[in-house]
């Protein structure tokens, strides 16, 4: 957080303002329910990255999860991550979701 010096003063930048926590998009697809009601989806710029629930909100749960470790393991390794560019277009019936994800 800034601190500030004199009542008037501007507020002083720290390492911290200078370095923001990384965002990444997570590009989702998710399939319409199936015979027994599961939703399954998967993330369209991240390959291997798949889940399947009850509720939209279970799936996005999952995914938003392995795509935090998938990209913040290669984050910590100094690794590029391996996005799909470009990502995967969503099939008949599907529909997209884009969620911003912090490390």
């Amino acid at each position: 957080m800034s601190e500030m010096t004199e009542s008037n003063d501007l507020p002083v930048l720290t390492p911290q303002d200078l370095n923001p926590v990384p965002v990444f998009n997570c590009h989702v697809i998710l399939g319409p329910p199936d015979h027994r009601g599961m939703i399954a989806g998967r993330t369209a710029n991240l390959p291997n990255i798949s889940a399947q629930g009850a509720t939209e909100r279970d799936v996005l749960t999952s995914l938003m999860k392995q795509f935090k470790e998938t990209v913040s393991d290669c984050h910590q390794r100094g690794e590029d991550v391996p996005f799909v560019d470009p990502p995967e277009p969503a099939g008949d019936g599907e529909v997209e979701r884009f969620i911003p994800v912090h490390l």
